[in-house]
């Protein structure tokens, strides 16, 4: 049996690169544009207004939120670069924990290559739509960046799970179908 641990890494790096295609190179299309006065304005006024970095509601209030407008902000009051090295190192270790998550779920399924790539399939896709696709269900956001990141974190994940599932598949002989060894007796 290969090793998990090696599997992971392999199924991590093809994640890394994939995430780097949708994240760094065509990020742009993710957004929604915003001209760079507004852009400055609003920099200006978050810097102003909010004292910590954390993810704010705004306005609270449910009544004040239904007759809008609203916004649920993420903000990091120190800056930073996403593509710093610390930045990259633990964007690294995130999809090699996730990588080894996976990894259990492609052995626990077991089967040929065809079984766990179907699993991983499908269970990618479920991922993706459950973790991007409830905001703008629920708090009426709009589709483009959660459809964007549905669509890259179901890719990243299908694509890892398949490495796992060739990594583990190819590695074992081929065993006899469940009912074949009770006849068998």
């Amino acid at each position: 049996m290969r090793s998990l641990a090696l599997g992971s890494i392999a199924a991590a790096v093809v994640m890394y690169v994939l995430g780097f295609v949708f994240f760094g190179l065509l990020s742009d299309l993710a957004f929604d544009p915003l001209d760079p006065a507004n852009a400055a304005a609003i920099q200006d006024t978050l810097g102003s207004s909010l004292a910590r970095t954390g993810t704010y509601l705004v306005p609270h209030d449910e009544a004040a939120w239904r007759t809008g407008p609203g916004a649920m902000v993420s903000f990091v009051i120190a800056g930073g670069a996403p593509g710093a090295a610390a930045a990259m190192i633990g964007g690294f270790v995130h999809i090699l924990v996730s990588a080894v998550l996976i990894g259990l779920g492609v052995k626990a399924v077991g089967g040929d290559f065809s079984r766990r790539s179907r699993a991983v399939l499908w269970l990618g896709i479920a991922a993706a739509v459950m973790m991007h696709l409830g905001d703008p269900v629920w708090m009426g956001f709009g589709w483009r960046y959660s459809l964007y990141a549905c669509v890259a974190d179901a890719v990243m994940f299908v694509a890892g799970g398949l490495v796992l599932a060739r990594w583990f598949t190819s590695s074992e002989a081929p065993r006899a179908p469940v009912g074949a060894a009770a006849a068998a007796e």
